[in-house]
């Protein structure tokens, strides 16, 4: 304990954030109101190219981003290695999920409700990564790595990154597929609200009740060495 805060180890707040946060994507699919928009790139992919699921796609458009991330900080560790990593166990988690989640009973009552769920699922999920203090996602790695180097407001950069995903499965829809396709009013609010609720949750309600340590040698020399993110703003 420290002072009232209890200790929750970083690997467990990363662990809980990947299987929540997969587990939010793939209800947010099933309640019919469209997908997050972070995973929206990827699924459009999988319809317009299924020779490959949606989860290996999602896997091949995260090592894209963490790309990307090392292109910006043009300082290439170990925590990129791990994040490639826990992007193709994510990958992993999404079919596990899909799959669970294939047979679950649906009306237009149940529907909203999966929405709402899917909703407050991804807001802690998220939270969860952006506290854990490890090499994150590589699509939450660009987003933080962009937020800190180039001193951004996280809630402002999530919601301009998220619309971006957002415009873009549409346009991948509208050209090759034929129309706007799970690409909903979900995905919408999703873009909208993700960042603002991600950072309310964070420092209003993560930092107050946990203090947030590595338990394992790897992440405690990864969090001495490489850890920006102990210093950034949500």
């Amino acid at each position: 304990m420290n002072g009232e805060k209890r200790v929750f180890p970083c690997e467990l707040a990363l662990l809980t954030g990947m299987l929540l946060v997969s587990f939010s994507i793939c209800l947010f699919v099933r309640s019919g109101y469209g997908v997050t928009v972070l995973a929206s790139i990827p699924l459009m992919l999988s319809y317009v190219f299924p020779v490959m699921d949606f989860g290996t796609w999602n896997v091949i458009y995260q090592i894209l981003l963490l790309c990307i991330a090392m292109a910006i900080t043009r300082r290439p560790n170990m925590g990129y290695g791990i994040s490639l990593v826990e992007g193709v166990l994510f990958g992993i988690f999404l079919n596990i999920m899909k799959e669970l989640l294939a047979d679950i009973p649906m009306n237009f009552e149940l529907s909203i409700v999966y929405l709402i769920a899917a909703h407050i699922l991804l807001f802690l999920g998220v939270s969860f990564f952006m506290r854990s203090y490890i090499p994150l996602l590589p699509c939450d790695l660009f987003i933080r790595d962009v937020v800190i180097t180039y001193h951004i407001r996280y809630r402002t950069f999530k919601t301009i990154f998220d619309i971006f995903c957002m415009v873009t499965s549409a346009v991948i829809g509208l050209l090759c597929l034929g129309g706007i396709v799970d690409i909903g009013i979900g995905t919408v609010i999703s873009a909208f609200i993700t960042g603002y609720f991600v950072s309310r949750i964070t420092s209003g309600i993560y930092d107050r009740l946990f203090e947030f340590r590595p338990v394992t040698k790897l992440c405690t020399r990864y969090l001495s060495d490489d850890a920006p993110c102990k210093n950034e703003r949500v």
